[in-house]
């Protein structure tokens, strides 16, 4: 009779000790809920994301801190997000490679490596990288890589 308790905490300590998850995985409607929710406040959301912005899947961990996010927006705000930020050069990748942020909605093609290839793939579906470095505090920065389809109005980004 004793033994399930200890199988039972056995087994939650094994869950907690393996967990691959994220910290915090969250989705919002519109940006209104994503500003409401803090999201913005905390820096996990640059403040230039359109207006527009909805859709906002976004996945992050706290050690190390890293982000991934993936949203929609208006098309015609295209150019009010490409004015933020720059494409990224192939001969110098903003950062070596985006790891897997095991969720459904993350494209494959923005895993792994940040080379020749992946631009091919990016541009083979219709996507543009771009790269933006932003200054959390006097001793902190965080480059946030961008995969952005214009004619779509999707976009995804990576912060580490």
């Amino acid at each position: 009779m004793r033994r399930i308790p200890t199988a039972i905490c056995c087994l939650a300590l094994i869950a907690v000790l393996t967990d691959c998850g994220h910290d915090t995985e969250r989705f919002y409607s519109a940006r209104a809920d994503a500003e409401k929710g803090g999201e913005f406040t905390r820096g996990w959301l640059p403040d230039f994301l359109p207006k527009t912005s909805h859709k906002i899947h976004l996945a992050y961990d706290l050690s190390p801190s890293e982000e991934w996010c993936g949203f929609e927006f208006d098309p015609l705000e295209a150019e009010q997000l490409l004015n933020s930020i720059e494409p990224v050069n192939p001969a110098a990748p903003p950062i070596p490679a985006i790891p897997s942020p095991s969720v459904q909605w993350w494209p494959k093609f923005l895993e792994g490596d940040l080379d020749g290839r992946t631009l091919q793939r990016a541009a083979q579906s219709g996507v543009a990288l771009y790269s933006v470095t932003r200054r959390l505090s006097q001793v902190q920065n965080v480059t946030l890589v961008f995969a952005i389809d214009r004619r779509s109005g999707r976009a995804y980004f990576y912060g580490h």
